[in-house]
């Protein structure tokens, strides 16, 4: 379990951006060709819930996941359903300023078209 666990981990840490969940299970039974997917999406949970990894809910339904957990904000495109980083510098230092309340968590995802659609 923790060698399965690792390759999770290790998947999120060597890819460029942000993952599903069956990406993840493609790229880890590679590795591990007796894994299933209860196994990737029990490990994911584990690895969020210890805050080594961050859960990225968005409306279309497709969940994905970062190996980036500062607060940072997210852009989806409309078209391909790419998720991005949005840099939006210290907007959590907006939000405390405009709400007056301490913001123990927040999360933000911008819906935009990405620039290979645009392109298209």
């Amino acid at each position: 379990m923790i060698q399965k666990r690792a390759a999770v981990l290790q998947v999120l840490r060597e890819s460029e951006g942000h993952l599903q969940a069956d990406e993840i299970y493609r790229r880890v039974k590679e590795k591990y060709p007796g894994v299933v997917l209860a196994t990737v999406y029990n490990n994911l949970h584990a690895l969020c819930e210890a805050g080594l990894i961050r859960h990225i809910p968005t409306m279309e339904g497709a969940d994905f996941y970062d190996k980036t957990v500062t607060p940072h904000e997210h852009a989806v495109c409309s078209v391909c359903g790419k998720l991005m980083d949005a840099d939006l510098e210290d907007f959590e230092a907006v939000l405390r300023q405009h709400t007056k309340l301490p913001i123990l968590h927040y999360d933000l995802i911008l819906h935009t078209v990405c620039s290979q659609c645009e392109k298209a």
